[in-house]
């Protein structure tokens, strides 16, 4: 595995674990992390330092 997916699995972990299943979705049409009101784009996932669990 690729550290660029260990670091997107981590930051979608945190996500879900924090946020819960229910306000946290992968948009793969539009490319979208949706979490509550708003979203991001998908591709920050695999940044470092997106959430806590990859500082």
């Amino acid at each position: 595995m690729t550290e660029e997916t260990i670091t997107a699995l981590r930051n979608y972990d945190y996500l879900v674990r924090n946020y819960g299943l229910d306000d946290v979705e992968l948009a793969w049409d539009s490319g979208t992390l949706v979490r509550g009101e708003g979203g991001y784009e998908m591709d920050l996932l695999t940044g470092r330092g997106f959430t806590p669990a990859t500082r």
